[in-house]
Formats: structure tokens, C-alpha cells, sequence
């Protein structure tokens, strides 16, 4: 079972943003509204989720994926002709589309630490100084470096959107994590069935939402949520268990609801 402390608070103003399946997350509406930039870090070839951002808010957007060259076009190409996947050979010309509008940019740099090639989150946020960022990680392993990052810098941002690798051998890491992020919620927390699952039963990935406490809605009476399907349709989904919930824990959510209502 996952932790209690994990588990999504019943809020409301949660919206579907990016693919319908991979790479489709579930996040606040008022916290992508309430956000000055978003920063994304892992783009590969999915940017779904940063277009259907901008539809919401006309803000800037940045994306960091070292991996996205010209080297990655070809290998993408050579790949989709050999499978027969002719619709996937403009996603190119998406891409050149999407990255060349105003206040839109790609850079082919890794996240981790202020080196060659690479920027750490202090870093990103020297250049970046603005408050009320909107953060969407998919690293493939690499959140792992900068939790404690997020955490000491968490006032700064509105809504973090993260994918976890791993989780056996992480737990522990995660929980540090969501435990530090005091000023936030968890909103939305979805298996990717891509991973697999462990001698339990339980995911080896997961996608979580947080949202700072201030940006809260609560859930109205009759109030749809929106939910994802599985990652892929070739697997199972995979069912999500939590450990029983701490009514203590319970009582801190419906106030911060309260003072996110007010």
C-alpha cells in the first residue's frame, strides 16, 4: 500500500491537461491560472501538455530536455517509418511549429547541477526570478536530485507536477519529499502502467500534482473529477491502495481547504 500522507485531498477545480494517456496530467485550474511561467523539465516527443497550457494561461513557457536533437529526430524518424506509424511523421513539423512561437523555447540542457550542459534548480531560478511558477517534471530518475531543491524553494512556485521512478527503492525519499512540501496538497495521484508494479501489488511509477495550499478549491457538491485512463491500453491499469488515513492528517486538509476557499 502507499502511504496515507500520499493520498489526494478531495479538492475541486481540477482540470485534464496533455495527452490523453501518456503524458496527460491532472492539475489545478486556478493554480495554472494563478501561474507567471511554467517550466518544464522532460519533453522528448510529447508537448501536449505545454500546448493545452497555454490555451488556460498566456504565459511563458521553458522546456529542458538534453536528450531532443537533431540526433533524436532522426533515430524518432528512422523508428516510426520501419514501424509503419506514418501519422507520427509530422510531429517534427509540430514541433519547429510550437517552439518557434513567441514566449516558447526548447533548451537541450539536462536538470541537475550549474555545469556544462546542465542547470540545477537554484540555477533556473537565478535566471527565472519571478514567483508563481508553474513546475512539470518528468525526468525518467533524475527528480530524485532535486527534491530538496523544490523544497527550499517551494514558495516560488504554484503547482508542481511530477512523475516518481522507482518507487520501491525511493519511498522513504518521496515521503521526506511530501512531508517538506508543507505548503502544498496533493491533488492527484495516478500509477503509470507502463512501469510494472512490485511483489505487492503496488506501482513502480507514479504521477502526483501538488498544489500550494493558498490555490486550493474545494470540492463542490455533485462536482465531476477528472481521472486518466491508463498510461497504455496494451496493460492492465493499475489499482491504487492506501494505508488507513490519519484522522488527525484529515482534519489539517478540510482547513486548508477552508483557508484556500477564503
Amino acid at each position: 500500500m502507499l502511504p496515507a500522507s500520499w493520498k489526494p485531498i478531495d479538492a475541486g477545480g481540477l482540470i485534464r491537461l496533455g495527452s490523453p494517456r501518456d503524458g496527460g496530467y491532472v492539475v489545478s485550474e486556478r493554480a495554472v491560472r494563478a501561474s507567471r511561467l511554467l517550466i518544464s523539465m522532460g519533453l522528448n516527443d510529447d508537448w501536449q501538455f505545454e500546448k493545452a497550457f497555454r490555451k488556460h494561461a498566456d504565459v511563458s513557457v521553458v522546456c529542458f530536455d538534453h536528450s531532443v536533437t537533431w540526433k533524436f529526430w532522426l533515430r524518432y524518424y528512422v523508428e516510426q517509418v520501419l514501424r509503419l506509424r506514418w501519422a507520427r511523421l509530422t510531429r517534427y513539423l509540430d514541433y519547429r511549429w510550437f517552439f518557434s512561437r513567441p514566449g516558447v523555447e526548447h533548451r537541450p540542457i539536462r536538470i541537475g547541477y550549474d555545469q556544462p550542459g546542465e542547470v540545477s534548480v537554484p540555477g533556473l531560478l537565478r535566471e527565472f526570478t519571478g514567483n508563481d511558477i508553474f513546475l512539470k517534471i518528468d525526468i525518467e530518475g533524475s527528480e530524485y536530485r532535486i527534491l530538496d531543491d523544490l523544497v527550499k524553494y517551494s514558495d516560488r512556485f504554484t503547482s508542481v507536477v511530477m512523475e516518481f521512478h522507482d518507487i520501491d527503492l525511493n519511498r522513504d525519499r518521496i515521503a521526506r519529499f511530501v512531508e517538506g512540501m508543507a505548503n502544498f496538497s496533493t491533488v492527484f495521484l495516478h500509477a503509470n502502467n507502463y512501469g510494472g508494479t512490485d511483489g505487492q501489488g503496488d506501482p513502480l511509477v507514479i504521477e502526483m500534482s501538488f498544489v500550494r495550499k493558498d490555490l486550493l478549491d474545494p470540492a463542490k457538491p455533485g462536482e465531476a473529477r477528472p481521472e486518466l485512463p491508463a498510461n497504455t491500453s496494451r496493460l492492465p491499469d493499475i489499482e491504487l491502495r492506501y494505508a488507513p488515513v490519519d484522522t488527525n492528517a484529515t482534519a489539517g486538509v478540510a482547513r486548508a481547504l477552508q483557508a484556500g476557499a477564503n
